[in-house]
Order: C-alpha cells, then structure tokens, then sequence
C-alpha cells in the first residue's frame, strides 16, 4: 500500500484501489493536466494530488505543530515499491508500444506505467528486488532493461509523483498495485532512508576493488573443466528451444541485453534454475555473443538480475509456445505441474493469468471443509468427485435444499428476538459455461425428493379439475354433472414459467398447523439457466416477481387486489427459497449497478463455481451415497417446531459486530451495507448439518448442543458469503455510495485500522493498544479478545500480547 498527498501543504495518508481511481477519474484532474498541457504554467501542476509510490509515513508534527503522516524522509517506511521517471520523451505512447514487443511486464515485477502531466514523460513503478540493491540502483537496473535513461530525482523515498488522467494510464496491475509490500527490502534499506542516505550503493573505486570484482566474476563463469553443460531439455537440445523462443525476427541492437535478461528468466524452468548451465546456454546464442564481443558483456550478471525473479508456479507462456514448437507430446504433457486432485484424481494445472477468481482463499475454504467433511453427515457424499474449489458452491446449495426441507422449524434470531424467522435462501450458483454446474441439479433431484414426490398428487388433482373443465365445455353429459370445485394445493416446487396467480394461490394453501399455530410452508425454485429466469421475469403471466424475490428473504408482505375473477385478492406473505446456476453474464443481467440499490443484491449469496478440475475416467463409487442423502433429507421434512440456536446468535453477532466495528471505524458505507445479512447465512447453511451432526440428541430432547466444531462452520459460512459479497457486488457498492452524493467519497477500507496496528510494538500492553487506536478500555479487551481468536496476537501475560503477524489479513 503506498500512500496520496492532496495538497502540498497537508500531510500524506494511505490509499487504496477506491481512492487511486476517484483522483485520476476526477473532472478537476483532467482540466488542470490539461491546462498545464497548453500552457506549461507549473503552478497548474501544483495544484494536482501527487502519489508517493515508494512509501507510507509515521505520524510526526509539522513545524506548525499539527500531527499527521507528513511526507518526511526520516519518518518513511518503504513500501517495496519504485517509481522511475523516464523525462523528455517526446512521444511516450510509442515508447510504450516498443516495450510491449519485447517485454513481459509481469515477469519484470512493473505494476503500473502512465504518461506524466506534462505529457513528455513516462512514470514506471515496479516491484523492488534487495538483490539489485537501493531505490536508485533498482531504477538504474531497470533502466537497463528498458533501454532508458533514468531521472536520478527519484532517489529519495519521499520523492512524489503527481497523479494522471484515467486516459494516460498506460498499463496497471491491480491485483498487486495496491496491496503489495515487500519487508525484506523495508527491513535491508528502510533504516538507511530514514538517515537520510538516498545515493547509490557504493560501487568499486580503486584498481584493486576492480580487479577483485573482476575476479569475483570470473570464479562465477562456468569452468569448462569442472563443468560440463547438460545440453538436451527432454532429450530436446537447448539451442533448439531457444531458437524457437527468439522466433523468426532478428534481435535488433537495443534489444539485446533486455531480451537475454527475459531468456536467462524463462530458462530457470527448464534448467532446475541452474545458473552455471543458465549462463553456458546464454553463452552459446548468437546475439548474447555478438554483445559480449562488442564490449564484453557480462553475462554472469545478467544471470544473476534474472534469477532474483519471482519464480513462478508454471513455465511462461512464451517458452510454453517455444516447447510446444520444437518438443514431443511427451514434453508438453509435462510442462504443467501435476497435483493430486480432490477424491485422489490427476489433475493438470497450469499458470492460469486469466482465473478471475484467483482473489478468493479456495484452497483454504476447501481444507476446512474436507476436515468437517469427516464430522458432519452427508458432506462426505455431497463432496464426492467434486474438485475442491467447487465444495463452497455444493455446501451453500445444498444447505439451502435441506434447509428448505425444515420448512416446518423456525428461529429466533438476536435481532429483534420476538419475531418468527424462517431458513430463507436465495442462492445463485455462478459459472463459465461447462464449469460443471449440473452437479448442483443433481444433488437438487436427490434431495428434494420429499417435496418432488408430495406436488406429484397435488399436481395430479389440479390437472384434472382443468381436464373437467375442458370436458364441460365439450359434453352435455359432463355439464349436467355436479359443478366443479377448484383444488385447494400446495404445490411448492415451482419451475420459472409459471403463472403469478398460480403462485400465490399454492402459496397462500401450503399452510400446515404446527404445535398449534398455522405456518407457511416454503415454495421453491430451481432453474438451471438464470437467464431463463431472467426472460420470463419480463413478460407474461409471472411478470415483476423480482419484487418477491426481494420480499422472500425476510419473508415481508406482499398483496394484490385485481379485477380478475380467478385471482387471488387480499394480503399475504412471501415465503420461497430458490437457487438458480447460471454464468457471470447472466449474474450481470440480474444484478447490475442500475438497479443495485433494490437491495437484491445483499439478500442473494452468489457462490462461484470455478471450471476447475477435468473429467475423471474412474470416478469413486458410493453405492450408498443416494441413499444416505436421500434418507436424511426425508428425516429433515419432518422438523418441527423452534431450533434452539442461541450458540449460533452468540457466533453471529459476534462476527458481524467485530466486522462493522472496523467499517464503521473506516467510515466505509459499503462494507457495512454488504455486512448486514451475511448472519441469517451464517445460520440457514450451517443449520442443517448442525441438526444432522446432533439428530439423537434433537429426537430425544429437542436440544441441539453445540461445540466448537458447529461454529467453526457457521463462521466459515459467514467468511464465504462476506468474501462473495465483496468479489461480486463490492464495486456496485462503492460506486453507489459514490454516485448518491454526486461526488467522489474518500473511503478507507482497513488502511487506518491496518495502520495503527502496524505503529503497535511487536510487545505490547492494553495501555499502548488504548492509546494507539484512541479507544477505550472496554473496546480494547474486545478487539484483543477477536485478535486472540483470530491468532492475530497471543497473550504473554495479563495486559501483555505480542504480535503473532506483522499486519492484519
């Protein structure tokens, strides 16, 4: 995270992704940079914001004696971040083009290039290596990659660059950009910029600092009489894949030393990231030898700067393309990294760039649920040749089917504890298409039985009072037949073409006496195409259900009074689940930033289903895995009455405080908004298997006592819904928020309260903690209580913690 400065004259504070986009996206941004443009008046440059990329800053007074994160070099913290200034470049964009020929800018670790104000200059940030030394010597190295020639102002942490226009962003990683830092660089160079020290490291002077250098260099080179190259990759010689990687072009002079850098990279993953053999193979291409000719290349160095690049987890593409020219089918089978798969199954997983939901923690939500997978009953069959990824979408699908099947129960939540809650879902299951969604109508086949099985009847009677109507209209004798009365039914499996009237009329008659009282039963939905859903939503007899769908979560009033003689005329309430699977397209359909403000958004949880994994040619077989879900969905229709589930109100409403304690602390609107529903998930998809875990003890005393284990799951229902919340609507929900007050809104997600647990000592006591974060004692204990259970911070002695990690996740 780095850090704005708004004015000149005020002090600095963090930014974050909401923050970087309203400045350059600001009207008064681009009519200033404009203006500057025509005229070159610097004070129009000066009134702009300026981004400091390279460092946050302590809290410090100003010799005015205000406190605030002034932008002083004594009081930096680097960031791990470079900015280069590439000045007088009469046309940037062109600069730009030529780089992106030749370089991958992933692999060089820049995250962001854009054309200065002015106009005639290029900004570059990147990720700093220790190995290359300071901020001034990482900009001399790149500077060499790049082939330009550095400004050497930027040598100070403190140094800042004014903002751009939204339109001279040239490149930006935002996956990275405003969350990366590197502390091994803060803790090798930090204290050194804090004294001031901003040159260049020191470099080798005298004749016998050269010669020693030189012989350093020399002891580096492969020995041909110790070392002997290994010169087939897969029984592929090396040269042949390097012709293949260069191509058909000629490497232009320029070009030479930043494309042997990029060589010596990529052929880290095909040589065990061998430096000696690296250097030998650089040794024997055509264009490395005509620099080394020329002025004596050191080779050895730039097998160094590559090998201090972050080693990915699958070969680059541009030597994947080089393999797959010149190898066997035997060589790219295996250029992949091959991982043991859920259930035991062979996978092959490769670099996947392009996986949008790289951001979520599936790995981490799947371990956890393996692990509960051997505790609570059917999570076992439910998970069964599902790739690990896929489990939160199987979980959250089929607690709201089982959920749905304990129509007949009901809770008392801690918000406004005299009221009757029901498990209400509205689940959306979203997927490229082939991702696997029919595994979510498979589960929804098996354990919907219960109610598949008892429409079957009902529907049986409503087809035949319209066959008896039909006839009545054909056959005297029909007519002179006792009149005929309309079925009172229930049906409560509904598909998406259906009839409003119809609807409400099954509604309102599935209606059951439990332990004396009258209660709703559920309808439900599933459709496999949300868009479907979406289409008959538009038109015909089930148009405008989308204002039910909203009223369904909270189970609220709805009514109508037509004209119609066949409709149904009065007030009632809204009780129907629904899941629906469908692709990001569809979701953007439904839900968009028009009509974000229905609230639709907040009621649904929308659970990725990523199109992971690959059909496996032997699957496991359960043989008694239908049977197992099948048995226990007909247990769970016949749960009545009140759960008891104060552990669960004790879990959930400790989890959403602590979470819009820190919204509220950052004034973040959209958070809280987002924050508000996820308990009721947090209950109706662990309630379930709750129930399962502890049948005996519910049949015999109509008590569910809970452990541990039991919160643990609600919690990770919670953490799954927040995480989806924020991954599908966040944006929606900022950009609202920003759009009600016509205005930019400066926003702080966890920066603040990242920040004062940064200043916090590695050992502290409750006074420091008090004291830091300006709260009072019984806020403290609070936030140390969830910091301990979030193993944040572990207590050493009474009033004494220590950090457990050095910032907060």
């Amino acid at each position: 995270m780095f850090s704005i400065q708004r004015r000149l004259a005020q002090p600095t504070e963090a930014v974050n992704a909401e923050q970087f986009w309203a400045l350059v996206r600001a009207p008064q941004t681009a009519e200033l940079i404009e203006e500057y443009r025509k005229t070159g008046d610097s004070a129009l440059k000066r009134k702009l914001s300026a981004f400091l990329f390279q460092a946050t800053f302590d809290v410090t007074t100003s010799k005015n004696g205000n406190t605030g994160m002034w932008r002083k070099q004594a009081a930096a913290r680097l960031t791990g971040l470079v900015v280069m200034d590439v000045d007088h470049v009469d046309n940037p964009k062109e600069v730009y083009d030529a780089w992106t020929k030749t370089l991958n800018f992933e692999e060089l670790g820049i995250l962001l290039i854009y054309i200065t104000p002015s106009g005639k200059g290029l900004k570059v940030v990147f990720k700093a290596r220790t190995e290359w030394g300071n901020l001034i010597d990482n900009q001399h190295q790149m500077a060499r990659v790049l082939d330009v020639v550095v400004d050497e102002s930027c040598k100070d942490a403190s140094r800042m660059s004014f903002v751009c226009r939204e339109s001279d962003i040239l490149f930006i990683n935002e996956k990275e950009l405003f969350t990366y830092e590197n502390e091994e660089f803060r803790d090798r160079y930090g204290e050194e910029y804090r004294q001031g020290k901003s040159g260049a490291s020191p470099q080798p002077s005298s004749k016998e600092e050269r010669e020693e250098r030189r012989e350093e260099r020399e002891m580096q080179k492969p020995q041909t009489s110790d070392f002997k190259p290994q010169t087939t990759y897969h029984g592929v010689p090396y040269q042949k894949i390097v012709e293949a990687w260069i191509g058909d072009g000629k490497v232009e002079v320029g070009d030479r030393h930043r494309t042997s850098l990029i060589l010596a990279d990529h052929l880290r993953y095909i040589t065990d990231n061998d430096a000696r053999l690296i250097e030998a193979i650089l040794r024997e291409t055509p264009f490395v030898q005509e620099i080394v000719k020329e002025r004596n290349e050191n080779v050895a160095d730039t097998v160094k700067c590559a090998m201090g690049y972050e080693f990915l987890k699958g070969i680059p593409k541009r030597m994947q393309k080089a393999l797959e020219k010149v190898t066997s089918d035997e060589v790219r089978g295996t250029r992949n990294e091959t991982t043991s798969g859920a259930n035991g199954e062979s996978q092959l997983r490769s670099v996947d760039e392009d996986d949008v939901y790289r951001t979520l923690p599936f790995d981490k939500w799947a371990e956890e649920l393996q692990e509960m997978a051997e505790v609570y009953p059917c999570m076992k069959e439910l998970f069964l040749n599902v790739h690990p990824h896929k489990l939160p979408a199987v979980l959250f699908s089929s607690a709201a089917l089982f959920g749905t099947l304990m129509t007949r129960s009901y809770y008392h939540f801690w918000y406004e504890p005299e009221m009757v809650r029901r498990l209400n879902y509205c689940i959306f299951i979203i997927g490229d298409p082939g991702a696997g969604k029919n595994v979510i109508e498979k589960f929804y086949k098996k354990i919907a039985d219960p109610m598949i099985q008892a429409d079957s009847c009902l529907i049986d009677a409503v087809n035949r009072y319209k066959e008896g109507r039909t006839e009545r209209t054909t056959s005297t004798k029909a007519q002179k037949g006792e009149a005929l009365k309309r079925p009172v039914v229930g049906i409560r499996v509904h598909p998406a073409r259906t009839a409003t009237g119809e609807f409400i009329r099954h509604m309102n008659a599935a209606v059951e006496t439990i332990q004396g009282q009258p209660l709703h039963l559920h309808m439900f939905s599933f459709d496999a195409e949300l868009d479907n859903v979406t289409k008959q939503n538009k038109g015909g007899d089930w148009k405008d259900r989308e204002i039910m769908e909203l009223k369904a979560f909270h189970n609220e009033e709805e009514g109508q009074m037509y004209a119609n003689q066949e409709s149904y005329t009065g007030m009632f309430n809204v009780y129907w689940n629904f899941i629906y699977t469908g692709t990001p397209y569809a979701l953007h359909r439904k839900v968009n930033q028009r009509n974000f403000g229905t609230g639709m958004s907040t009621r649904l949880a929308v659970i990725p289903l990523p199109d992971k994994g690959r059909a496996q040619r032997h699957q496991q077989v359960d043989p008694n895995a239908n049977e197992t879900l099948k048995q226990w969905a007909y247990r769970l229709d016949k749960i009545e009455g009140e759960l008891p589930i104060e552990e669960l109100n004790d879990e959930t409403y400790e989890w959403q405080s602590s979470h819009l304690e820190i919204a509220e602390f950052n004034g973040d609107k959209a958070d809280r908004t987002l924050l508000k529903r996820i308990p009721y998930y947090g209950i109706g998809v662990s309630l379930p298997f709750i129930v399962m875990r502890h049948w005996d003890e519910w049949q015999e005393k109509k008590t569910l006592t809970m452990d541990e284990k039991d919160k643990r799951l609600c919690r990770l229902a919670m953490e799954i819904q927040y995480k989806c919340q924020q991954f599908f609507f966040g944006e929606m929900a900022v950009n609202y928020f920003a759009d009600q007050t016509k205005d930019f809104v400066q926003r702080r997600r966890t920066s603040r309260y990242s920040e004062c647990f940064r200043k916090l000592p590695e050992e502290f006591k409750t006074q420091q903690f008090m004291e830091c974060f300006g709260c009072s004692n019984a806020a403290a204990s609070r936030a140390l209580k969830r910091f301990q259970d979030d193993k944040v911070v572990e207590k050493v002695k009474y009033g004494a913690y220590k950090k457990m990690v050095s910032e907060l996740p």
